[in-house]
This record gives C-alpha cells, structure tokens and sequence, in this order.
C-alpha cells in the first residue's frame, strides 16, 4: 500500500473538516498489514501538510500512532518539519506519562517548537499553553 497515495484522497467539507469514515478506512486497512508502522512517517506528513484542518480530536490517526511506544523519534522529525495541533497534542500527552528525565527533554522540545518560525501561530500558542501547564505539573 502507498500510504501517501491513500491519504491524498482523504475528502474534507465545507468546515475543513476531514471524512472521518475514509480516516478510518484507512487505518483499518493500514492495521491489517505487517508493515503497518510504515504508515507513521506519511501520517505525520499528512498531519504536517493539512495542519489547518480538522483530522480529528485526537482521532484515528493518532489512536493508531500512539498504539505503540515506537514513534517519539519520528515525532520529533515532525515537530521540527512543522508542528501542529495535532503533534503539540501528542507532545502533551507523552509528558503526562514520562519520567521527571524524560519530561524535561519533552519540554525544552516544546519550548523550541514556541519559537519555531515554521510553526504557525495557533501551533506556538499551543506549544506555549502546554508548556505553561506542564511546567506548573513539574
């Protein structure tokens, strides 16, 4: 399967909002083959390139993402490309459950992405809100 191509037909509506049913037609078929995490790079390029649209809360992209522990290398690749809501979320919910060394590290990323000139701003205000509230967790 071309994860890339598959994602391209990916509809969204009036509201940029994308097809939920074709997302998770997608990781359905995606979750059937022995090659699956191959998927995470061109998910995380979809995520980059559809930034101002809605792919979901967290949605199917990121539940099939976070089913393994297997992904913050490539995250981070992603987050230096072009950080989204959708990654920053991510950022997020991986400091909630990392220990005090590990979190710190998360953190400093959050911080760099708050200045990344590739972000845009709704990204860095996320980045600076999740850094506020992790830093009053620590």
């Amino acid at each position: 399967m071309d994860f890339e191509v598959e994602l391209k037909k990916v509809k969204f509506d009036e509201y940029d909002e994308a097809d939920m049913e074709m997302l998770y037609d997608f990781i359905d078929c995606v979750e059937k083959l022995p090659n699956k995490r191959d998927a995470i790079p061109p998910i995380f390029s979809f995520m980059e390139e559809y930034h101002d649209k809605e792919l979901g809360s967290p949605g199917p992209l990121v539940h099939f993402i976070e089913e393994e522990n297997d992904y913050h290398e490539v995250l981070k690749e992603s987050l230096n490309r072009k950080p989204t809501v959708l990654t920053l979320w991510m950022v997020n919910r991986i400091i909630n459950g990392v220990p005090e060394a590990e979190k710190l590290e998360w953190l400093s990323t959050l911080e760099l992405v708050s200045s990344n000139e590739l972000a845009d701003e709704i990204a860095k205000g996320e980045a600076a809100r999740y850094l506020e509230y992790q830093r009053g967790e620590i």
